[in-house]
């Protein structure tokens, strides 16, 4: 997470609590994937602890450690078509799954470019005015299309989806990007991914994942 190592590891520690909660509850298995979100931002904030813990004994707090890919393959790679594949799985109507599915393509695509980036070129991770920032070589003529993509792919899924809420969560997600890139633009990533993973445990707790789910 962006404070600290110690707050990354609680972060996972409870996250990773609600994920088994949540994945034991799920009430089928096509809800299992949308159950395990919390699970899987668990797993990415444990790498990033582990990031500032290496970063910490590094040279002026710069390095590019492999658990620094390791989060980002879940920053990049992972989220922009499990979001939209996991509401797929559970949605009953036959157009919005559709609909679904052609955004986790779109996500799909997105994430093997951008991870790409992250490995076959020059990347790394520092500490910077007190948040971790990962430094990504994206083409510039396709950042923008990167960034508002990545949003457009997860925010649409949530509009799309007529499971409960997800269209008050996409509004959430949009304002916490937003308030992520203005307030805290050196450490952009590491900020957001912390509100996204904080509002997946507010989706399993709100009940996407319970039998009490109107996807059930």
């Amino acid at each position: 997470m962006c404070f600290s190592a110690p707050v990354s590891f609680a972060a996972a520690g409870l996250l990773g609590a609600i994920g088994a909660v949540s994945v034991r509850g799920a009430p089928s298995r096509r809800h299992v994937a949308l159950a395990a979100i919390p699970l899987l931002f668990a797993a990415q904030q444990a790498c990033e602890g582990a990031v500032w813990l290496a970063l910490d004994r590094a040279p002026f707090h710069v390095a590019s450690p492999p658990l620094a890919r390791a989060f980002l393959f879940f920053a990049l790679f992972v989220w922009p078509p499990y979001v939209p594949a996991a509401l797929a799985l559970v949605e009953r109507e036959r157009t919005r799954r559709v609909v679904l599915w052609a955004l986790a393509g779109v996500g799909a695509a997105l994430g093997v470019y951008l991870m790409a980036c992250a490995s076959l070129r020059a990347s790394n991770a520092c500490i910077a005015y007190g948040n971790l920032y990962y430094w990504v070589q994206v083409d510039a003529a396709l950042k923008p299309l990167m960034l508002f993509g990545y949003l457009g792919v997860i925010v649409g899924a949530l509009v799309v989806s007529s499971a409960r809420a997800t269209s008050v969560i996409a509004v959430v997600v949009a304002v916490s990007f937003a308030l992520a890139g203005v307030l805290y633009r050196s450490g952009f990533a590491s900020v957001w991914c912390f509100f996204a993973a904080l509002l997946s445990g507010c989706i399993v707790l709100g009940g996407l994942s319970a039998k009490r789910s109107a996807v059930a």
